[in-house]
C-alpha cells in the first residue's frame, strides 16, 4: 500500500513538473523524508497526507483511486 501510494504522489507531483525538492519546500518537508515517502519507505499519518495531498491539489481520495487501493 505504502509503495503504490508513493507511485501516485510521485505521478502528480511529476504532472504539476515539480521536481522532489521543490515539492517538498513548499510543503514544509524535509526533502529526504519526502523522498522516502514516494519511495514507499513511510507509513503517512493522515494529518501528513492532507499536507501532501494540499500540495498536490488534489483530495486525498484521488491519490488512493490512483493507487489502485
Amino acid at each position: 500500500i505504502q509503495r503504490a501510494l508513493g507511485k501516485a504522489i510521485r505521478a502528480h507531483r511529476e504532472a504539476l513538473d515539480i521536481s522532489q525538492d521543490a515539492f517538498a519546500a513548499s510543503i514544509g518537508m524535509h526533502r529526504a523524508y519526502y523522498w522516502s515517502i514516494e519511495a514507499g519507505r513511510k507509513n503517512l499519518s493522515l494529518r501528513l497526507l492532507c499536507r501532501v495531498a494540499g500540495g498536490l491539489k488534489v483530495p486525498i481520495w484521488q491519490l488512493f483511486r490512483d493507487a489502485d487501493i
